[in-house]
């Protein structure tokens, strides 16, 4: 499973090819619209994000994020819903048993 780190990686490699924005320009602290990413730009870079991590990113909470720490924030809520998902047991209906 990625890492925070391979998420902070994905962005700043979409920020790179689409802003022309270096990785060491980039910290958690940095805000997206400083960064010249417009609302558009959020919005792919969560489909990307979407894609990579089979995740499913709200819009209304995308259109909160402010900073690479609120997006990261995001997926990283997202996936351990994901996870807890996954993990969820299914409950024993009593049915195929012995007696």
């Amino acid at each position: 499973m990625p890492t925070d780190g391979g998420i902070e990686r994905d962005i700043a490699e979409y920020l790179g090819a689409h802003y022309g924005i270096e990785a060491d320009q980039i910290t958690d602290e940095s805000n997206l619209e400083d960064l010249g990413v417009d609302s558009l730009g959020l919005l792919v870079a969560a489909d990307i994000i979407e894609n990579k991590y089979r995740i499913s990113l709200d819009d209304e909470r995308i259109a909160a994020v402010r900073t690479l720490r609120d997006l990261k924030n995001l997926v990283a809520v997202k996936r351990a819903e994901k996870a807890c998902q996954s993990t969820t047991l299914v409950p024993n209906t009593g049915t195929g048993g012995t007696r």
